[in-house]
């Protein structure tokens, strides 16, 4: 067995000769440094890629087990369609009609022209409602977050709180509460900034602005003179977040999903005879997505299931008529 001095006389040995190698081929020592520097970086690199959108969740994000996205499933002779997107009424109806959440919030992120005139970029904004903040361990860097009498239908509040990157780029990071900047068509006062690091839901491209999700669509060019986005289904723009309450499983919110959806669908009905009772439209929207061999009648469904957001689905369940939902931490 070779002895611990031993062992460090022969490293040092090698180490003189590699060097002295070294030197004499000056370009071939930093063609290796050069290709080490490269795949240490290119690997470091990579883990942090995995490490964001795979491992860790959303910063701030609290209780991050417990926090899920709402959106529907369906399926149709084998092949499944997700519906991310949903109508203002229907989250309203399943907020009212369920009981297995404590906090809700709808969200939309949108590309917006924000500035006037020359200074007008389109930016990243994110329309969600005020109680977006509260699903977040997150405090304003300057001001305060919107709050809920000012995300009200018809309209809400012409107010703005700036992303932390783009308040430091664009304002120098002064103080800008009470200034008036322009987001689309709407006149929005500054009252807030958030912290650094704060991007929402997004990893890539984090809003410039945030505004109440009520103020961009009662805002909207169709609904200005009448707005009717939270009371008709026909405008399927948002997607919905819930936070489980505690010892609620995913079994059970998925149950309280479906009745809730049912109700929901039914609701719609009584506002449009046209539409069909709810187990036979699932089967024609899942028909309509189908390859051409699937067009036979069998049945259909919408299975509620578990979405992690950084890692994939797992199905949790299924009903004949329902609505689904993902989990929002990265776990």
């Amino acid at each position: 067995m070779t002895s611990p001095s031993r062992f460090l006389d022969e490293l040092a040995q090698d180490l003189r000769y590699t060097f002295r190698a070294l030197r004499k081929s000056p370009g071939f020592a930093a063609a290796v440094i050069l290709t080490l520097g490269l795949g240490i970086g290119a690997n470091a690199a990579m883990f942090g890629v995995v490490d964001r959108l795979m491992f860790r969740p959303y910063a701030y994000l609290h209780d991050p087990a417990l926090v899920n996205r709402v959106y529907l499933r369906s399926t149709y002779r084998g092949t499944t369609t997700t519906f991310w997107n949903t109508e203002y009424a229907r989250y309203l109806d399943l907020k009212r009609w369920t009981t297995s959440f404590d906090l809700w919030s709808g969200f939309a992120n949108r590309p917006m022209a924000v500035g006037l005139g020359d200074a007008s970029r389109e930016r990243p904004v994110a329309t969600v409602n005020a109680t977006f903040f509260e699903f977040f361990d997150a405090r304003p860097a300057l001001g305060r977050f919107f709050v809920p009498a000012e995300d009200t239908t018809q309209v809400g509040a012409n107010v703005a709180v700036l992303g932390y990157g783009f308040w430091q780029s664009e304002y120098g990071g002064r103080n800008v509460l009470g200034q008036v900047l322009q987001v689309g068509n709407i006149p929005a006062t500054i009252i807030g900034v958030a912290p650094e690091g704060f991007a929402g839901l997004t990893d890539n491209d984090p809003p410039a602005v945030y505004i109440p999700i009520t103020t961009y669509a009662g805002s909207n060019p169709s609904e200005r003179k009448n707005p009717q986005y939270y009371t008709r289904y026909n405008w399927g723009w948002m997607e919905m977040m819930v936070r489980r309450k505690p010892g609620v499983t995913v079994e059970q919110a998925s149950a309280d999903l479906s009745q809730g959806y049912t109700r929901s669908w039914n609701a719609e009905r009584a506002i449009d005879a046209s539409l069909t009772p709810l187990e036979m439209a699932v089967k024609s929207e899942a028909k309509r997505h189908a390859p051409p061999a699937a067009a036979k009648t069998m049945p259909a469904t919408i299975a509620p299931v578990l979405w992690r957001f950084r890692e994939g689905l797992v199905t949790s369940g299924s009903s004949a008529g329902g609505s689904s939902f993902g989990e929002g931490g990265g776990g």
